[in-house]
């Protein structure tokens, strides 16, 4: 399919032409009949690059609709194209100033049109690339820690705002100095290679999993309570231990890869830095306690998982 697309009209035959229009140019594309159905559609599981959206609609204009979306940290550099049979300056002004990526009249032609959505969807694929770089470790192609400081920062804001659970887990691979020792760093950086496409393969949409430094990864789990992240990540504890890694610069040697990790769900009394270092105490408990298991902290002190 082509790139996503979600267009915005409350009326079905406008819809309908541009729906038959952007599908032809080879577009992928996803409409809702106003604002706040577009709003219900705009999540982390529908990746749009372009909102093609009517000015005038009942209930929230065009306007409104962009407000929310800039407003939103998660999607405020999403591209929008506002269509409006309007040509009055003010409206024009008023939604440039507001956030509007680019404003079109309906009775433009089908080629200025398909030229602009072009223009737009191409600088939202730039900047995604872009942005990822900026976000992403470069090794293990996990969000990087200072993205995901901002991201867990988010996610408690979140998780308090609608009273859900949140937890976080952080996880330390056992005696990677010994590998960095005694087979070479590049046979390290194939362990946490072969880990972080294991960490990906675990985790759930919503999760996330950051390379937090090191050798250590920090997930973060939304809408989870603290005994549902602690069975995600010792599945995948168990997996590891079971499946040593094939590090291709020693002759296939065999590495046995073995984590230990900590558990801890948001409090009401947690910041961030308070959630993350009872995460830290635990893992250091599951450390001090033989490896290769996770604790967690419960009613105020660390427990075994």
């Amino acid at each position: 399919m082509g790139n996503h697309i979600l267009l915005v009209d409350d009326t079905p035959t406008v819809r309908f032409k541009y729906e038959v229009l952007l599908k032809k140019a080879g577009f992928d594309v996803d409409s809702a009949n106003g604002a706040h159905q577009a709003l219900s559609m705009l999540h982390p599981d529908h990746d749009y690059d372009l909102v093609i959206t009517d000015l005038k609609m009942p209930d929230m204009d065009g306007f409104g609709l962009v407000k929310e979306i800039r407003e939103n940290s998660r999607m405020h550099m999403l591209p929008v194209l506002m269509l409006t049979g309007s040509d009055d300056e003010q409206d024009l002004l008023t939604n440039l100033d507001g956030g509007v990526s680019d404003y079109l009249l309906k009775s433009c032609g089908v080629p200025e049109l398909l030229a602009r959505v072009r223009n737009l969807v191409r600088m939202k694929v730039l900047q995604d690339e872009l942005t990822k770089a900026s976000q992403t470790d470069a090794l293990t192609q996990l969000a990087n820690r200072r993205f995901g400081v901002n991201l867990l920062s988010e996610e408690i804001e979140r998780a308090r705002r609608y009273e859900r659970d949140l937890s976080v887990v952080i996880i330390d691979i056992d005696h990677f100095k010994k590998v960095n020792d005694t087979l070479g760093h590049q046979a390290g950086d194939e362990v946490l290679v072969s880990v972080s496409d294991e960490l990906r393969n675990t985790l759930r949409k919503s999760d996330c999993a950051i390379r937090w430094g090191g050798e250590e990864f920090l997930f973060v789990f939304p809408e989870t309570d603290g005994t549902e992240a602690a069975g995600i990540v010792n599945r995948l504890r168990s997996h590891l231990e079971s499946h040593p890694v094939h590090v291709t610069t020693n002759d296939g040697t065999l590495v046995p890869v073995t984590v230990s990790g900590g558990v801890a769900e948001l409090s009401a009394e947690d910041t961030l830095e308070t959630l993350v270092d009872r995460a830290d105490q635990a893992l250091y408990r599951a450390k001090e306690t033989g490896r290769n298991r996770l604790a967690a902290w419960a009613d105020g002190q660390v427990v075994p998982v």
